[in-house]
Order: structure tokens, then C-alpha cells, then sequence
């Protein structure tokens, strides 16, 4: 009988036991239901403060990302567009055929001014998530999130720690477009960090001069040497702005990432883009030669000398740009190498030199798309 009891009594507490730990697994994960969108309520009003608070208060809450960032980006933001989700450059009307054309310019889109491709792709992102395209939620979301290597320029300058800094990379880097107007969109960053960052403890300080553009990018806006040259600091249309790092996207794609092998037989000037190709395609063990000129010379000259040659990119494959194409010298022009292409087909990443830090050597990647103007070569096998 007593070992009977104390078979109950074990069973009966052991019931109990497995009962408190249930409730505090519910206790203890009551968060399983919150959402983990990346939706963002976005405050559509004509006071353009609600506008930029609603905006500050959802890009605070993303890690890392500093008030100096913030300020930044929506000093950008008021000179874009004012805060206006819905409106379109020069307040054209919305015409379905022109807003679905990526090959349009002047015709941009919402809080950040989409054009082009980029507009093509916000569209068909609202579409996706069956909300009309001027959906301030919607514009936040694609930005942080699915405007591809754009989205990560986006966040690093929402990262960095000087007003006037972050202002003019987002300026120069992320919306390529508005020179001239770098020190109209610092003035309204550091208005809004006045009143948004409540004393904040971030080092970022108020220590710009009217007219003075600092930028972490200083030595992209023009690149002028023999052999190759681009300006990257607007107008490239749906091509991407330079980054020192692999693009989260491609990272997977690219297999040897080792940039910075030389060759002993290179005779192109040191630093310049026709340098660097030379010793990647050398790497990559898909040789090209000395002597095919600068860099809008090479698809010419390699076809005469019976390279392979495309219009379509191909990894692995040098591409020539001719003047002008894709911000290319207008003199010079420019190559670099096709390291990746995207998932849907329709961007490529380079690995190029002579872009950041120009005549150091420094190599770093854009996202492009085909064009006018470029011819891809293949190296020897």
C-alpha cells in the first residue's frame, strides 16, 4: 500500500512539474506571435515632419544605424521629394507605359525619386505586396530591403557617424543624382537632427561648412588618368555606385576572390583599370595581352585580334566600356571584369580598379546592367 501511494504521489508531481514548465514556455516566449515583418508603418500626411518622424522612429529601431544616418537620409529625402510619397519628378502625371519603360529617365518615383530600372523594380515590388506603389510603407521596405546592392549603400550610410558625411555619400552613392545641391540637403540633415536626436549619445557633431562636401567617397566623383577613367558620382542610371566590399547578393557566386594577384608581365600603368583586368583575367586563367590601349580601345582591338566578344555579359569575361557608357571616361573610357551575374538575369557585378581611391590600386565592384556602349571579351583558354 505505501509503495502504492508513493507511485501516485511521484506521478502526481511530476504532472505538476511538467505543467509549470509548459506555462513558462508560454511565459517565456510570448513574443512567438509579434510579427517579424519588414512592413513599416509609414505615416502618409502633408506636414512633412509627421512624414519625417514616422521615418526616423522605424529607421531607429534597425540596429547599428546612427541619428547622424538618419539625419542623412532624410535630408535627402525633403529634397527629393518632400516627404511626398506619391509624387512623380517635375509632377508629370502617372502614365502605366512610361512608368513600366526601364530605359526612361527624368520620370522618378516616390520618397527617394526611383527612376529607371529602380522604378520598374519599386512597381513590381508594390505589386507583389498588392499595394499601390505610392505606399510610403512600401518605399521604406523596398529601400532597407529589396532594392538590391542599393540596399546595402542604403544602410551603410544610415551606419556612419557624421552628418555631413552621411549626407552627401547617401547624395553621391545611394540617390546618384543632385549635384550641386550638397549643401542644401546637409542644412535640412542637421535641422532634422536638432530636433529628432534628443541629445543623443552618438559622436556624429554638427562641424560642416556651408558649401564644404565631405564624403567617404571624395575620390570617386572623377577619376582622370591614362588608360581609364569614371564618374560615378550621378548619372548612372540603373548602374550601381562602387562599393570596396562584395555585395551580399554575389557573395555566394564568386569563388576566387583573390583581387589582389599581380603579374610579372603586366605592362599596363600601375593603379589603372586596364592594369588591374590585365592581372584578374591572369588569375582567373583566362589571359588577355598587353597592348590592346585603353580601355574603350580593348573591345575593338581584341576582336581584331580574334578574341571572342559578346554584348551579353558572361562571368569570367573582361568588358569594355566605350566613352561614356555606364559613366566611363569620355575619353579614355574604361574595362573591368564580370564576376557574377543575379538570379534574374538582368545585372551583372564587376570587380574593377581606378574607381575608389584613384591610382592606388584599389579594386572595387559595381552592379550593371547591359547596355549601349559595352562589349565583353573572353580571354584566351
Amino acid at each position: 500500500m505505501k509503495k502504492l501511494l508513493k507511485g501516485y504521489l511521484i506521478a502526481i508531481l511530476s504532472l505538476v512539474f511538467l505543467i509549470v514548465v509548459i506555462i513558462g514556455m508560454f511565459a517565456g516566449n510570448s513574443d512567438q506571435c509579434q510579427s517579424t515583418t519588414s512592413d513599416a508603418n509609414i505615416t502618409t500626411s502633408a506636414d512633412k515632419e509627421a512624414v519625417a518622424k514616422s521615418l526616423h522612429d522605424n529607421l531607429k529601431k534597425i540596429s547599428g544605424v546612427t541619428e547622424a544616418g538618419i539625419a542623412g537620409y532624410l535630408g535627402n529625402t525633403q529634397h527629393e521629394s518632400g516627404f511626398n510619397s506619391s509624387v512623380i519628378q517635375s509632377n508629370a502625371p502617372y502614365s502605366e507605359s512610361q512608368a513600366m519603360n526601364p530605359k526612361i529617365s527624368g520620370y522618378a518615383f516616390g520618397l527617394n525619386q526611383w527612376d529607371n530600372s529602380r522604378r520598374v523594380e519599386l512597381i513590381n515590388y508594390a505589386k507583389s505586396k498588392n499595394k499601390p506603389w505610392t505606399d510610403a510603407g512600401v518605399q521604406y521596405d523596398f529601400a532597407l530591403n529589396h532594392d538590391g546592392t542599393n540596399s546595402d549603400l542604403l544602410k551603410q550610410g544610415l551606419k556612419m557617424t557624421n552628418i555631413d558625411d552621411a549626407t552627401e555619400f547617401l547624395r553621391a552613392s545611394w540617390e546618384r543624382g543632385g549635384a550641386g545641391t550638397t549643401a542644401t540637403r546637409q542644412s535640412y540633415a542637421r535641422s532634422w537632427y536638432a530636433k529628432f536626436s534628443n541629445g543623443s549619445s552618438d559622436t556624429a557633431v554638427d562641424t560642416a561648412t556651408t558649401g564644404t562636401e565631405i564624403t567617404q567617397n571624395t575620390d570617386n566623383t572623377t577619376n582622370n588618368s591614362s588608360g581609364c577613367s569614371t564618374n560615378v558620382a550621378q548619372g548612372m542610371g540603373t548602374s550601381g555606385a562602387p562599393v570596396k566590399e562584395i555585395p551580399s547578393a554575389y557573395k555566394s557566386k564568386i569563388k576566387d576572390t583573390n583581387f589582389t594577384a599581380t603579374s610579372s608581365s603586366n605592362t599596363y600603368p600601375f593603379g589603372q583599370c586596364t592594369w588591374y583586368t590585365y592581372n584578374r583575367m591572369q588569375e582567373l586563367g583566362t589571359p588577355v595581352e598587353n597592348g590592346l590601349g585603353n580601355g574603350a580601345d580593348w573591345g575593338k582591338k581584341a576582336k581584331a585580334k580574334g578574341y571572342k566578344t559578346d554584348n551579353q555579359p558572361h562571368v569570367g569575361w573582361a568588358v569594355s566600356f566605350s566613352q561614356g557608357a555606364d559613366g566611363a571616361d569620355p575619353t579614355y573610357g574604361h574595362v573591368a571584369v564580370v564576376e557574377a551575374i543575379s538570379d534574374d538575369k538582368t545585372h551583372f557585378l564587376v570587380s574593377e580598379c581606378n574607381v575608389v581611391a584613384s591610382g592606388t590600386g584599389t579594386v572595387s565592384f559595381r552592379e550593371l546592367t547591359a547596355g549601349q556602349g559595352v562589349t565583353f571579351i573572353q580571354g584566351k583558354q
